[in-house]
This record gives C-alpha cells, structure tokens and sequence, in this order.
C-alpha cells in the first residue's frame, strides 16, 4: 500500500510540475481522462522506482561534494534523476516526460519533491 501511495504522491507532483512554466510536459494518453492519470502514474512509478534504487547510490558516491556544498548538491542529485527517468520514458511508446533545460529542470525537481513529500505526509506513505 505503501508503494501505491508514493507513486500517487509522484504523480501528483510530476502533474503539478506541468502545470508550471517550468517546460516539463507529460505527453501520452490524450484520448480519455483516465489514459493521461495512467500515464501520470507510469511516470510516478518510474520516477519512484529510481528514487528507491538510483538515488540512494547517487547520494552516497556524491557525499563529498554534498557535504563540501552544505547539502546544495543534492539538488543536482535530484536534477539528474529526474533527467534519467525522462530518458527511460522515451523507451516506451505512448508515454515521454519532456524537461527543458538545466536550470528549469533543477527548479522542476525541487518542486517534484516538495509536492511529493507533502503529498506523501498527507497521505501517510511516510509511516512505517
């Protein structure tokens, strides 16, 4: 159940990443309402999915630099996540994460988490 939620919270996140002017675009699923909340979930699972098994390696090989930069680099660490499950969507047909550049897609990772993590709160996926 837990699992479930957390993708909830990611997909939530990754829609309201695209409602800002951030050039993050969900593309796939336009031809009924509950094909795009699919597509948006096939997102969040990825997305969670690379939070559970890439990020934590990422961390612990970028510690140095998090620590030299008082924790700003994990930013970057959350950037680069976010790029790598865009590039994974693009393996699948009928569903592609479109990020625009450097800085909007770091600005768009920090709002995917934050809107994560209080969708996550409020939903209790954060319990154990």
């Amino acid at each position: 159940m837990k699992f479930v939620l957390n993708v909830i919270a990611m997909a939530v996140a990754v829609w309201v990443a695209t409602l800002l002017p951030l050039d993050v675009a969900v593309t796939g699923g336009e031809a009924e309402w509950w094909t795009r909340a699919l597509v948006y979930a096939a997102v969040g699972v990825i997305l969670h999915l690379l939070n559970m098994a890439v990020k934590p390696v990422l961390q612990i090989l970028a510690l140095p630099i998090t620590i030299l930069t008082l924790g700003l680099f994990a930013l970057v660490v959350n950037t680069f996540v976010l790029w790598l499950g865009a590039w994974i969507t693009t393996w699948f047909d009928g569903l592609e994460l479109e990020l625009g550049g450097f800085w909007l897609t770091l600005v768009a990772a920090l709002v995917i988490t934050i809107i994560s993590g209080i969708v996550r709160g409020l939903t209790g996926a954060n319990r154990d």
